[in-house]
């Protein structure tokens, strides 16, 4: 077993301060702000604190989460977006960053992988009480009555989401919500385990653990189109492919102070620390020409689909369209949001530079801690290519 002091020498090597350079990422597709965001990110807060305060331990503790602005993700990713579907997007993303939030917390869901999956069970045996209409049921069966807190929020995203979705939509819908937290229930057994898979494995768990399939769904539902046939047939296999995978990489680089924080181990900075053998910051500079490569790689295969008959449709059009803003909104989420900075932080526009591990805040300086104004004869950053 790797113990902490092996963990602190593989993943921060040498004798200088806890800290990493993040290099300049492409941020190649647009970024949207919705007209609304900002009433939209309140509601979305009160929504958390009617629904789910009963999670938390505290009033601090609930304060804490909404002072990382998580429902700013929705107006983020969804800028085109009805009001009201937006909304409904915003408190989505809310309710699964309250469950990746206790997922990593050993004190709360993150204590057992055998009972989270247990609850999480109950959660979408709640959703389906909701998708017949709640209310007690005899026989054994859960209904709006006896539902989990979980399941109660469940329930009214449900009804609020499957109003505006076909019936396949429907069904993609909570398949999505049990694939997200099957994967949440993979993340708990690997940290508790202190196991640390290879990449491709990771990469397989974090499919699920990062929700895309209700990253799809809910990019058609903001663009009022149901891609559920030609997703199917694997019309857009490629661009899924490449785009999803873009999201969870960036996800990782802009998480890691969090996830180190937490020992959390399905995150490919560790996979490529402790599995590949790479020191920090040569793991961050592969992940960052991946990053590239996928970003390029989906725009690639974006405008081949564009161009093709597929892409004479304004349905795929429109979904097209959306993923842009969806990768592009998400990546600026992630750099805004105190969740991956600290209780506290504020942007300041910045996406790249050094970044502290272990600072209470921290953002992106010009020049590592070790070296500001100490060694002026040594480089601000590393001098070797990314690849």
């Amino acid at each position: 077993m790797i113990t902490d002091n092996d963990l602190a020498r593989r993943l921060l090597p040498g004798d200088g301060p806890d800290e990493f350079f993040l290099p300049p990422l492409p941020r190649l597709l647009p970024v949207g702000y919705h007209p609304d965001a900002a009433r939209i990110e309140f509601a979305s807060n009160g929504w958390v604190r009617r629904m789910l305060e009963p999670c938390f331990d505290s009033e601090e503790s609930l304060l804490l989460f909404l002072r990382q602005r998580n429902g700013l993700y929705g107006p983020l990713t969804v800028p085109y977006a009805e009001p009201a579907r937006a909304q409904n997007i915003a408190d989505w993303y809310q309710f699964v960053t309250v469950i990746d939030s206790f997922v990593s917390d050993e004190s709360a869901l993150g204590a057992d992988h055998v009972a989270a999956a247990d609850a999480f069970a109950a959660v979408v045996a709640d959703l389906r009480g909701g998708e017949r209409g709640g209310g007690e049921r005899g026989g054994g069966e859960r209904g709006a009555g006896t539902a989990s807190v979980y399941g109660r929020a469940a329930q009214d995203l449900w009804r609020r989401l499957t109003a505006g979705m076909t019936i396949r939509q429907t069904e993609r819908l909570a398949a999505s919500l049990a694939a997200f937290l099957r994967g949440c229930t993979e993340e708990i057994r690997s940290k508790l385990a202190a196991r640390v898979l290879d990449f491709e494995a990771c990469m397989r768990v974090r499919v699920d653990s990062f929700g895309c399939e209700f990253l799809e769904l809910l990019t058609e539902y903001a663009a009022g189109v149901d891609m559920s046939e030609p997703a199917a047939d694997g019309v857009f296999e490629e661009v899924h492919h490449h785009g999803m995978r873009q999201l969870i990489l960036v996800n990782d680089l802009l998480s890691w102070r969090k996830e180190y924080a937490q020992r959390d181990t399905m995150t490919t900075v560790r996979v490529l620390c402790e599995a590949e053998g790479l020191p920090l910051q040569d793991a961050v500079d592969r992940l960052c020409a991946l990053v590239e490569h996928h970003e390029r790689a989906y725009i690639a295969a974006r405008d081949r689909l564009l161009s093709g008959p597929h892409g004479r449709t304004g349905e795929v059009r429109a979904y097209l369209s959306g993923l842009d803003h969806l990768i592009g909104g998400s990546q600026e989420f992630e750099y805004l949001t105190p969740r991956y900075f600290g209780d506290g932080a504020v942007w300041d526009g910045s996406t790249s530079g050094w970044l502290s591990l272990t600072a209470p805040v921290a953002r992106f300086r010009d020049a590592p801690a070790s070296l500001r104004g100490t060694r002026p004869d040594r480089p601000d950053r590393p001098d070797r290519p990314l690849v």
